[in-house]
């Protein structure tokens, strides 16, 4: 076979082609991903009416990376980020954790940060409050970095309120408890009001927010167990009268948060204790029947004047079992800068930086910022550093539901939690 000379220069372009795109191909890593969809949702703009851009696929161009995002419900994807730390290497390069499986377990098998952040430090580290980096210390070490945090706050309905002649939000405990029976009523058009709701069903945040309005905690700074304190008693007791009057829901021990939103959106609930982040469902024009009409405040405290509050925290980690740490610490320390936490912030997610509210384009578009700002200085982070702190959260709800429906006394209920707790604490 004769070979002519267009053929050969045709067959040299074949072979130039095939290895161009081979190099430009070797040149392009793929950085895994494991999260929750929300996650990705605020870091890449993903949700209709968010502006504050795709933050980690600008990262992934000026990098060469392609992000593969793998996300799912909370439980599914720490019981796949425990057995990917399990394997020799793991397929996850970055994976969002919840605080409350921030566990010993799972904490020793995280790359601790701190060379890292010598080398080459993250933006907002010093301005994340300390409760939270605390939570993500283990043996003295910072395994994970805040991203995201949700902090419940007290919603109200002012319709509803001025109806009954209120035209304000509670200020102290004392008030929360007299208001929230004033607005348990029927409407003109027969709907039954609840005072106050709360997801009490399948969640313990909410009510030990309640419960912490009191001055109760679950464990103090030393993470010493003090369930069985007369401000928990004190606090059960209060909550088990405001169920027997029909203040709280009477579907109590089973209402979960979808039941708290539906309450909220079609007026069956005057009061709401919910993250606030919450209030753009509340407001929803297309699912609520009091569009604007659902503010958000701190909850009041009887025993700090600023107020109480609760927060869980989703934080950024990287497996020591990972393949692209530096690339996931990359990642990690873009989406930790003080305007890519604004932006993110633009797009949905709660800031871990709380100099952040004070950005005129958050304060624009979220009116709860200077208060949401103030819930988050105070808030308490959850004790979560021993292996069976989910365990600790059910024995609460369990405790907790038993005093409230009257099935036990709030004495009986608080010393059991006690018991019970210190002894998965230990």
């Amino acid at each position: 076979m004769r070979f002519t000379r267009r053929m050969v220069l045709a067959a040299g372009v074949t072979v130039c082609t095939g290895l161009c795109l081979s190099v430009a191909g070797a040149q392009t890593k793929t950085v895994t991903v494991l999260s929750h969809k929300v996650h990705e949702n605020v870091a890449r703009g993903l949700v209709a009416g968010t502006s504050g851009g795709d933050v980690a696929g600008e990262w992934a161009k000026a990098n060469s990376v392609e992000l593969n995002w793998v996300t799912g419900n909370i439980d599914p994807i720490h019981d796949r980020l425990g057995r990917e730390l399990s394997l020799a290497e793991s397929s996850v390069d970055l994976a969002f954790v919840i605080n409350k499986f921030h566990t010993p377990r799972i904490a020793a098998l995280l790359e601790p940060l701190d060379d890292r952040l010598k080398a080459e430090p993250i933006e907002i580290l010093d301005a994340i409050p300390d409760p939270m980096k605390k939570a993500l210390t283990y043996e003295g070490h910072l395994t994970a970095i805040p991203f995201r945090h949700a902090t419940t706050g007290l919603h109200w309905n002012k319709t509803l309120f001025a109806e009954q002649g209120v035209d304000h939000a509670p200020k102290t405990l004392d008030e929360l408890i007299e208001t929230a029976r004033k607005m348990s009523y029927t409407r003109p058009d027969g709907t039954r009001v609840a005072g106050l709701v709360m997801n009490s069903g399948d969640e313990h945040v909410a009510v030990l927010t309640l419960l912490s309005a009191f001055g109760a905690r679950l464990f103090d700074e030393n993470g010493k167990v003090t369930a069985d304190s007369p401000e928990m008693v004190k606090g059960l007791a209060t909550m088990a009268q405001l169920y027997k009057d029909g203040v709280l829901a009477q579907n109590y021990a089973t209402m979960t948060i979808d039941d708290v939103i539906t309450a909220m959106q079609n007026g069956q609930a005057a009061m709401a204790i919910d993250p606030f982040a919450r209030y753009s469902v509340y407001n929803n024009p297309d699912s609520s029947k009091f569009p604007g009409q659902i503010d958000v405040v701190v909850t009041p405290s009887a025993t700090n004047p600023k107020g109480t509050a609760i927060t869980e925290i989703w934080s950024m980690a990287i497996p020591r079992n990972a393949k692209n740490k530096d690339l996931a610490y990359s990642l990690m320390r873009a989406l930790a800068t003080k305007e890519a936490t604004i932006r993110i912030a633009m797009n949905g997610n709660g800031p871990v930086d709380p100099s952040a509210y004070s950005d005129p384009r958050l304060q624009q578009k979220f009116p709860y910022t200077k208060a949401e700002s103030e819930a988050l200085t105070i808030a308490q982070v959850i004790p979560s550093s021993f292996e069976r702190s989910i365990e600790v959260a059910a024995i609460f709800r369990e405790e907790s539901q038993a005093a409230v429906l009257g099935l036990k006394s709030p004495e009986n209920a608080a010393s059991s939690m006690q018991s019970r707790i210190e002894r998965l604490a230990k």
